[in-house]
């Protein structure tokens, strides 16, 4: 994230709560935010009696109109609004879900850089790239996540919500998992992968000959996060939520969960699957630990062989861990463990 787009979600959150504080039954409640397009005319925020959050981009009435109403949610529309006794034609850039007004501001900031920044084409046209340019970037592929890649993710965030905590400096570059990397995490100190368990599951799966190699030169802790369901619980999107106000950089965060198969804009389909983390183990993977990688071959794979996994049994591991609770916190740090 620029230093430009942090100013004016700053500029952004403060207008909000100004215009929120003045809101009416009818129409909508604006405020100018010191930028100009087009013949000097000033870009607008505003909310209405729905509190939902608008950006109003004043544009020419001969133009033709540029809109979007792929999503129900954040949409693209021309409008006519009275300001200051006087009729204008705006585009109106508005978000209908208040759960999204955190990647709204994000969206919006994006804007706003490339408005200022005077590229000579049209605002409603600067405004719909944007978008498309969003659209395209948190876009998820494949279908909505499974029970299993649920509880994968929401370990994983777990863990990198730790890291940002104890460490910030490493922050979200330690994260691997989304760009398929062998290993979840990679630390100054060492790399972690993550697995996670439910109540009573003792059982992972490994993913190749490679997720449990240590890195050259380095350690690679197995993290074992596991997950009670919960009435009560966090649901993932919460966390998600949470984890936004610890990362620097939240656009390659929602990038980073798209590519996970996580989009924001699908939030609602999660929330009713809550869960508690009961407990986080480490198991330190040296010599004596039960797992097939390269080393521990008499040769090569054959080449009519890929995609090698295999189920790993911890149920002996486990509870004869030491590395659990506070005991934990060196391996979310940069250091050596002592």
């Amino acid at each position: 994230m620029t230093r430009h787009s942090e100013a004016w979600q700053t500029r952004l959150r403060a207008h909000w709560s100004v215009l929120n504080a003045r809101r009416t039954p009818k129409g909508v409640v604006t405020s100018g935010l010191g930028l100009t397009v087009g013949d000097d005319a000033e870009v607008l925020v505003g909310v209405d009696a729905r509190g939902d959050h608008h950006l109003l981009v004043p544009v020419d009435v001969r133009s033709a109109p540029v809109e979007d109403y792929q999503a129900a949610y954040i949409r693209i529309q021309r409008c006519t609004l009275v300001v200051d006794g006087r009729s204008r034609i705006f585009t109106d850039v508005v978000c209908h879900r208040p759960d999204l007004s955190e990647l709204f501001d994000d969206i919006l900031a994006a804007m706003l850089v490339e408005l200022g920044a005077g590229s000579g084409q049209r605002p409603d046209i600067v405004c719909k790239h944007v978008l498309d340019e969003w659209r395209e970037l948190l876009r998820r592929r494949g279908g909505l996540l499974g029970d299993d890649a649920l509880r994968g993710i929401f370990g994983e965030l777990i863990v990198l919500e730790k890291i940002l905590t104890a460490s910030p400096g490493n922050g979200l570059s330690a994260w691997r998992g989304p760009d398929r990397e062998p290993h979840d995490f990679r630390l100054n100190n060492g790399d972690l992968e993550v697995k996670t368990l439910g109540d009573n599951g003792s059982t992972v799966r490994i993913h190749g000959i490679g997720q449990l190699e240590p890195p050259t030169g380095g350690t690679l802790h197995l993290i074992v996060v596991r997950l009670s369901v919960t009435s009560d619980g966090l649901a993932l999107p919460d966390l998600v939520e949470r984890l936004q106000s610890k990362v620097a950089d939240r656009k390659a965060f929602a990038v980073a969960l798209a590519r996970c198969g996580y989009s924001q804009m699908d939030a609602d389909h999660y929330r009713d699957r809550r869960f508690t983390v009961a407990q986080i183990t480490a198991l330190p993977i040296d010599e004596a630990f039960p797992c097939i990688v390269p080393s521990s071959l008499s040769g090569v794979l054959p080449k009519e062989v890929s995609n090698l996994s295999y189920s790993l049994d911890l149920s002996l591991l486990l509870p004869l861990a030491t590395l659990t609770g506070h005991a934990l916190t060196p391996l979310f740090v940069n250091g050596s463990l002592s």
